[in-house]
């Protein structure tokens, strides 16, 4: 089956093409190593394809992840892994733990260093120290300066901050440091979380508009994590909260990106749940008197809104068929 018949409208394909990071291990799914790298390998070589990009993986996996590894006697498609660091509460421990997930990484490499890539990271900042603009631009560094890359491939890093408590001073001051940092270094985006397991842990419509416009002002990639299993927002019973949905998400950082659009629009895209408004055609895609053309839709895509990490590539994909945009 050709990418033709497979993607109705040409610009859909523009919009979704590696916008999926499999997390098969992490919640609701939680499938174990072996079961959730088997779906990337049958993903990554389906009909489908086009929508997946990395494998999300702990670093302190990627010793179990070797053994299966070498159990497969030849891969057929590239695999690119994104590494979650280990992190820590505060500053010191991320440090010991930035060191020992190197070392763990170098010794997964070693094995496998024909086949798979594994220069993107993702990892929270430590509480500890959001308080702190100094020590915060000071960890950015040591992470940067502390792993370089050995097959000239360019390594990124997603850093990701609590929504929790001053949630509006927290997106500002780690976006604020990611620019002054990617000054010199260039190599780091925000990493937004969209939802989860509880209604608590969705953000809202505004905490969305206000990460996206921050980060766009600063000219900073973003991906976003969970949540985002479905195209449009809705009502999910099992949670008993709306959820976002991929589609309006990445709408609105497309649309922010060519246009001038208001935060009042913006909430109003990310809010809108009747998947009629959303218009795509061989040439661009429109929402709301809103046009955007394949090439500033890639434009967008390879430039700010990056990929959400999902741990189903199954229910995008059955949702968009239903929708009638893929077959």
């Amino acid at each position: 089956m050709s990418e033709k018949n497979i993607i109705n409208f040409k610009s859909l394909g523009i919009f979704t093409e590696g916008i999926i990071d499999y997390a098969g291990l992490f919640p609701p799914a939680e499938l174990d190593l072996s079961s959730a790298f088997s779906n990337y390998i049958k993903y990554i070589s389906g009909n489908h394809s086009f929508i997946l990009s990395k494998f999300i993986c702990p670093v302190k996996l990627l010793p179990e992840l070797r053994v299966i590894c070498d159990k497969i006697p030849e891969f057929k498609f590239p695999v690119s892994l994104s590494l979650i660091l280990s992190g820590g509460k505060d500053e010191n421990t991320f440090k010991e733990n930035f060191i020992s997930d190197l070392k763990i990484r170098e010794y997964f490499l070693d094995g496998n260093n024909s086949f798979i890539a594994a220069d993107n990271f993702e990892y929270k900042i430590p509480e500890s120290i959001m308080e702190d603009s100094e020590r915060l631009f000071s960890l950015l560094d040591f992470v940067s300066q502390t792993l370089k890359s050995s097959n000239g491939r360019k390594l990124k890093f997603f850093a990701e901050t609590s929504l929790a408590g001053d949630w509006k001073k927290n997106i500002k001051t780690a976006t604020d440091i990611i620019e002054e940092h990617n000054e010199k270094y260039q190599d780091t985006g925000f990493k937004l979380r969209t939802g989860g397991v509880t209604a608590d842990a969705i953000p809202s419509s505004d905490q969305i508009t206000y990460a996206v416009r921050h980060c766009l002002n600063r000219n900073l990639e973003m991906k976003f994590t969970a949540g985002l299993h479905h195209p449009f927002r809705h009502f999910d019973k099992s949670i008993g909260a709306k959820m976002h949905g991929f589609i309006n998400v990445f709408t609105a950082g497309i649309i922010a990106k060519r246009h001038n659009i208001s935060d009042h629009d913006l909430k109003k895209l990310i809010e809108d749940e009747n998947a009629d408004n959303f218009k795509f055609t061989d040439t661009g895609f429109c929402w709301g008197g809103y046009e955007i053309e394949n090439e500033d839709i890639h434009f967008a895509r390879q430039t700010f809104v990056k990929s959400y990490g999902s741990c189903s590539f199954d229910e995008p994909v059955e949702d968009l068929k239903n929708l009638n945009l893929i077959n």
